[in-house]
């Protein structure tokens, strides 16, 4: 007899949503070729929604995953102060707390280190509103705790597109569409039900960055993430998480304009595969079990969904939080992002990268290493990692090629964040995410396999004790 089992957490499920939508009239730069300052309106509402896990019995490890509607914390300090504030109203432990951000580029500029421009002065108190917010929410999402059971399955989008293009009229790379390019497709679902089949919330795991809006835009937006988001909410009556994936060399084919409803079709893509793919998933808790033949006008083989074995519930009920570090060794100068040839020295775009490689400053200090955070997380028969910094789809490829049996959600601008992970090869090339990444040649490389061998410690089958 032949069975198909399909990835399962089985565990205590919590979720909760806010609305953390900036004020219109906020500070909204995040564009060298914007020509304004604050945002003018609203496209879509921004959600924290943060999902609790905890074990079946007992209280420890809990694991909170936030999934935010930000951009990025270019002041380092602010970062910290939210996970900080959210760490202390939970009482969670730092590996068991990921704030995982959309990094739509249409959100406000969060960086209170900035003043005297339009707008600025709103930034403090909306982080101060932001952490007290995802904190609530994750509070609240833990004291929604109900058996649950999560089922994993993969589809295809092809939204996201690789975007290292050679411009053989300029001799060099631009950061936009390329037709040409290595992509990955890969949308990663999960669905949460309760005992009773009701469906709790839906989670998506997908790189591709969020750019459809840009320069152009004056509006504050998630970006594709918002209408991908309602496409699921609407096709399941539950909460959607978006997760995003490692996307520093994939962005949508359709981007940087003014038009919301390009981002909103971006989306719609996006949403409609990651509901293909939960549609195609089997009744939570089973198997599928061949049974045999059946003599018709063919010799017909039949399956069925069966209960899962009680191993495999065994597997499915084990969590388990880790905080590793990986040692990154850092360029000895961070160099400069090539701009145009006829760029002025005092022009906004310049003035933009010189705050920015002052502000990776700031962040990384005098140490000649970085010691990068690194969560790992074990979910049942499923796995998680999740870095700062913005790594090559690669990491997600190949991380998933070596682990083929186990879902493997991977997350990127998770817990702060400075710079690219470009693999090796691209180093000396020219390409943007090399330019303005503070780390040496081979770092994505050590990135790779030291995630490897944190994710092989709690693959589902190697097992180890239980945590008390």
């Amino acid at each position: 007899m032949r069975d198909e089992t399909f990835g399962t957490t089985h565990c205590r499920f919590g979720v909760a949503r806010r609305d953390v939508t900036p004020p219109a009239g906020i500070y909204a730069r995040s564009w060298g070729a914007a020509t304004h300052e604050v945002a003018e309106g609203i496209h879509r509402p921004f959600t924290a929604t943060a999902a609790v896990v905890a074990p079946l019995e007992g209280e420890a490890p809990t694991l909170a995953l936030v999934a935010l509607d930000i951009g990025w914390f270019q002041y380092v300090e602010d970062e910290q102060a939210l996970r900080a504030s959210v760490l202390q109203r939970t009482g969670l432990g730092e590996n068991e707390l990921l704030i995982q951000m959309s990094h739509t580029h249409a959100g406000a500029n969060t960086n209170s280190h900035l003043e005297g421009k339009p707008g600025t002065e709103m930034i403090a108190p909306y982080l101060d509103h932001l952490a007290v917010e995802v904190g609530d929410a994750v509070v609240e999402a833990r004291s929604r705790l109900v058996r649950a059971t999560v089922t994993y399955g993969t589809g295809r989008c092809s939204l996201a597109a690789n975007r290292d293009l050679w411009d053989a009229s300029e001799e060099r790379y631009a950061c936009g569409y390329n037709p040409g390019g290595v992509t990955d497709d890969a949308v990663l679902v999960a669905r949460v039900t309760d005992d009773a089949g009701s469906t709790l919330a839906a989670l998506f795991n997908y790189a591709c960055h969020p750019t459809t809006l840009a320069w152009e835009n004056r509006l504050l937006s998630p970006d594709f993430v918002g209408a991908a988001r309602e496409v699921l909410e609407q096709a399941f009556g539950a909460p959607a998480l978006f997760l995003q994936g490692a996307s520093g060399d994939l962005g949508p084919r359709d981007n940087y304009v003014g038009d919301v409803a390009v981002a909103d079709g971006n989306g719609r893509q996006l949403g409609h595969a990651a509901a293909a793919a939960i549609e195609a998933l089997p009744p939570p808790g089973t198997r599928f079990v061949y049974t045999g033949i059946v003599a018709s006008g063919a010799n017909l083989g039949t399956w069925e969904y069966k209960p899962c074995t009680a191993e495999q519930l065994e597997r499915a009920a084990r969590l388990e939080g880790t905080l590793t570090h990986v040692e990154l060794e850092r360029k000895t100068d961070l160099g400069v992002v090539e701009g145009a040839s006829n760029a002025s020295p005092d022009s906004p775009q310049e003035r933009e990268k010189a705050l920015r490689r002052e502000l990776l400053r700031l962040a990384l200090g005098d140490d000649p290493v970085h010691r990068m955070p690194m969560w790992v997380w074990r979910l049942g028969e499923a796995l998680l990692v999740a870095v700062p910094n913005e790594p090559y789809a690669i990491f997600q490829v190949e991380l998933r090629r070596r682990f083929p049996d186990t879902p493997l959600l991977v997350l990127m601008t998770t817990n702060g964040g400075v710079g690219y992970l470009p693999p090796r090869e691209t180093y000396g090339a020219g390409l943007y995410q090399e330019q303005q990444s503070p780390f040496a040649p081979g770092c994505l490389e050590k990135t790779i396999e030291e995630a490897a061998a944190a994710l092989e410690g709690l693959r589902p089958g190697r097992e180890t004790p239980a945590r008390s």
